[in-house]
């Protein structure tokens, strides 16, 4: 019984994937908002055949740990090193402007210091998942714009780790608190140097064992168990599993197998992250973004408007040009799915109520949704012509805007 429901809602899920994202493409549509209206399709909010949300999620984190470590093996350390500046700077940068930006609005409103502190940090981070998805879609993953914002990306996932320690706290300090984070900071050192150690001595070596017995079948499942051991070896240390698996994806990539590795784990990122987006659809509930649509209106257009300007001039101040510092604001426009997981920390700790908690998830998901619309915008004082050669992937040893 309990194998006939899984078959169930998998089929019914991906039927709807499929029938809405047909729809997207006749619609000349990004692909992704078919999806996320896939998920509002089978969700426990609108009428018809309900998925249950739990298995759908099991599936969503699988995905997103592929698609991360899928990621992480076109990721080169030598490219990342030329907008390490932006990327580590920058990134910080970013999230302590917005999360001050978000705390001054949330206070104007009449919200206490921790509630504002919250919902700061809830609107600073990024979709990794959107942002990547939509890189690949658009073949820009490898361009110049593509890496400052996987490494602003990575930035963000990792300064979550501390704001999941650190924002509960702020409601109810104490010595325990401290402590908490005291013991997160070693558990981040014990991840790095033994992330260090398997990515560059065992890994290797295990993957060329396996690929000694020319078994496709036996490297394939080596992969995969590094991609999830990774993801669930940081997670039990407190740290994002997505961080987990992108780590272990660029300590691959770095091997002579990266190509392979990429080339065999297309299929299952693509069909594993469509569940993270069907996923996000299921929670968005039409009826409380229609009661809520004044304060959500407020919320994404703070995030959308106002992250993209705070990401566009760290960018400029970095010295890239116009262009590239516009397309890294558009793609980092959005709030991520760690922020979900901040806000229902932050709803058991009483850090914010009820209300204030459905308002920024109906804001975080109607970002999320109009993320694939937003990246469409082309600067019109570039004219056409120039905008499209600036989205074109640039030279390796590119480091700075051409123009």
């Amino acid at each position: 019984m309990t194998d006939s429901i899984f078959l169930v809602n998998f089929f019914a899920a991906v039927v709807a994937a499929l029938l809405m994202g047909y729809v997207a493409h006749r619609l000349h549509l990004p692909a992704i908002v078919g999806y996320l209206l896939a998920g509002v399709a089978v969700g426990p909010h609108t009428p018809g055949f309900g998925s249950d949300i739990n298995l759908i999620r099991s599936l969503a984190e699988v995905g997103v740990a592929f698609l991360l470590f899928a990621v992480g093996t076109e990721v080169h350390l030598q490219r990342l090193r030329r907008v390490q500046g932006v990327g580590i700077v920058g990134g910080l940068l970013q999230v302590g402007l917005t999360v001050g930006l978000g705390a001054l609005i949330s206070r104007s409103l009449g919200s206490g210091w921790a509630t504002a502190l919250f919902f700061g940090a809830l609107v600073a981070v990024s979709s990794t998942t959107v942002a990547v998805k939509l890189l690949l879609d658009k073949g820009q993953l490898g361009s110049l714009h593509g890496r400052i914002i996987v490494a602003v990306l990575l930035v963000q996932d990792v300064l979550v780790v501390p704001l999941i320690l650190v924002l509960p706290g702020i409601a109810a300090p104490s010595v325990s608190s401290a402590q908490t984070v005291l013991l997160a900071l070693g558990k981040a050192a014990l991840l790095l140097v033994a992330g260090l150690l398997v990515g560059t001595r065992i890994i290797p070596r295990l993957l060329d064992r396996v690929a000694a017995t020319g078994s496709q079948e036996l490297f394939l499942f080596a992969t995969i168990s590094i991609a999830l051991g990774s993801a669930i070896g940081t997670q039990y240390l407190g740290v994002s599993a997505a961080v987990g698996a992108f780590l272990a994806g660029m300590a691959v990539s770095q091997g002579r197998f990266g190509k392979q590795i990429e080339t065999l784990f297309t299929p299952f990122r693509d069909l594993f992250s469509i569940f993270f987006f069907i996923s996000v659809g299921m929670l968005l509930d039409p009826s409380v973004l229609w009661q809520e649509l004044p304060a959500a209106s407020i919320t994404v257009l703070l995030v959308v408007a106002g992250k993209f300007l705070l990401v566009a001039l760290i960018t400029m101040l970095f010295g890239y040009g116009p262009r590239v510092s516009i397309l890294v604001g558009l793609y980092l426009a959005q709030v991520g799915e760690l922020s979900f997981i901040l806000a229902g920390l932050g709803l058991a700790q009483g850090v914010i109520d009820d209300r204030l908690y459905t308002l920024l998830i109906t804001g975080a998901l109607v970002s999320i949704f109009a993320s694939p619309f937003v990246v469409q915008v082309r600067p019109l004082a570039f004219g056409r012509a120039r905008g499209e050669r600036a989205l074109r992937p640039l030279p390796p040893d590119s480091s700075r805007d051409p123009e």
